[in-house]
C-alpha cells in the first residue's frame, strides 16, 4: 500500500512539472525561431528545406533528430565542410557546408537554435541545454577547423 501511495505521489510530482518543462522549452524554441531568422535562414531557407546543391535541408534530417546532439552542436560551434550523406543520400556542395557559429553565438543560443530546429520541420528531438554546448564547447576549445564527415562520424549519435 504505502509503495502504491509512493508512486502516485511521484507521478503527481513529475505532472505538476510537465508544464513548467513544457514551458522552458517553448521559450527556448521561440528564443532559438529567433536567432534562426536572423543566422541561420539564408541557407537554410524559412522552411528548413535548404537550397539544392547548395546547403542541405534540415527538414527531417537524420543529423538533426539524432537522439544525442553531440555532433550537430560541433557543427554549429566549428562549421562543417566537404560532402555529407543526409538521409542516406549524398550531398555535396561547392562551398563550404556550415560556417561557424561558435564565436559568433553564446552558448544559450545555439541551445535555443538547436531545439527550434530539432522540433521543426518534421523534427521531433529533444531539446539541447545550454549545459550540453558548453561541455563540448570545452571539449573542443582546441579545434579550429570546420568538422568533416569522417570526423564527425566518430562522434556518437546515440
Amino acid at each position: 500500500m504505502k509503495s502504491s501511495i509512493k508512486h502516485l505521489l511521484a507521478a503527481a510530482c513529475l505532472l505538476s512539472f510537465t508544464p513548467l518543462i513544457r514551458a522552458q522549452d517553448a521559450a527556448s524554441i521561440s528564443r532559438g525561431q529567433t536567432v534562426y531568422m536572423q543566422v541561420c535562414f539564408a541557407c537554410h531557407q524559412p522552411t528548413g528545406q535548404g537550397l539544392p546543391g547548395m546547403f542541405p535541408p534540415l527538414a527531417s534530417s537524420n543529423w538533426v533528430a539524432a537522439s544525442k546532439p553531440d555532433r550537430i552542436i560541433r557543427m554549429v560551434l566549428h562549421g562543417f565542410t566537404g560532402p555529407i550523406t543526409l538521409n542516406g543520400k549524398p550531398f555535396a556542395s561547392p562551398a563550404p557546408l556550415m560556417p561557424p557559429q561558435g564565436a559568433a553565438l553564446s552558448d544559450t543560443q545555439i541551445a535555443d537554435v538547436l531545439t527550434y530546429v530539432r522540433s521543426s520541420f518534421g523534427n521531433k528531438a529533444s531539446a539541447v541545454t545550454p549545459a550540453q554546448v558548453q561541455a563540448i564547447r570545452d571539449a573542443e576549445k582546441a579545434r579550429s577547423a570546420m568538422w568533416t564527415e569522417a570526423e564527425i562520424l566518430k562522434i556518437p549519435a546515440e
